[in-house]
């Protein structure tokens, strides 16, 4: 996969009218993440187009660190979220009907009533955390990225993405518990 990637952007480097190849392979991953973290569809799509946009006219500076291209996708992405809840001067809330809302490529199924109401249990410990230990359970469960791309997102060494998700997953078992 590495080797794809890294064959795709040396080709969007050259040309970049084949970015087209990796802005399709990585859309719904990209619009899924801002989305969760920001819900509202206009909102969402005109910072999507805003990563995809700084992505593509940043390509030819773009240097492989052995991280996957998705991951500097993240953090532009990040980055865009961050600035436009600096510019907006809200708190960051996602409500699980946000959530739900947010379709499914791959399966258009309902939610049993039992699973809706765990996710809403996991949702009220996840309101109760730092924003910083939100984002890493946002990336690390929600979007399944490993740890060492959490660092490269949010600016961290690996080691100490490791650590705070072993602490935010100790303080989210305390939370369910009381």
């Amino acid at each position: 996969m590495l080797e794809q990637d890294q064959k795709l952007v040396q080709e969007a480097q050259q040309n970049p009218e084949k970015f087209a190849v990796l802005y399709d392979k990585y859309f719904d991953q990209i619009y899924r993440y801002v989305y969760r973290r920001v819900s509202d569809k206009d909102t969402v799509q005109d910072l999507v187009s805003q990563t995809f946009y700084d992505a593509l006219a940043h390509i030819k500076s773009f240097e492989w660190r052995g991280f996957p291209f998705s991951s500097w996708l993240y953090k532009i992405a990040h980055n865009n979220v961050l600035k436009w809840y600096r510019e907006q001067s809200k708190s960051q809330k996602v409500s699980l009907d946000d959530i739900n809302e947010l379709p499914d490529l791959n399966a258009d199924q309902k939610l049993d009533a039992s699973r809706k109401e765990k996710q809403l249990e996991v949702q009220k410990v996840i309101d109760q955390l730092e924003p910083e230990e939100r984002e890493i359970i946002r990336l690390k469960f929600f979007e399944e990225i490993s740890n060492i791309e959490i660092a490269e997102v949010m600016g961290l060494s690996a080691n100490h993405i490791g650590v705070k998700v072993y602490r935010t997953l100790k303080k989210v078992k305390q939370l369910l518990k009381s």
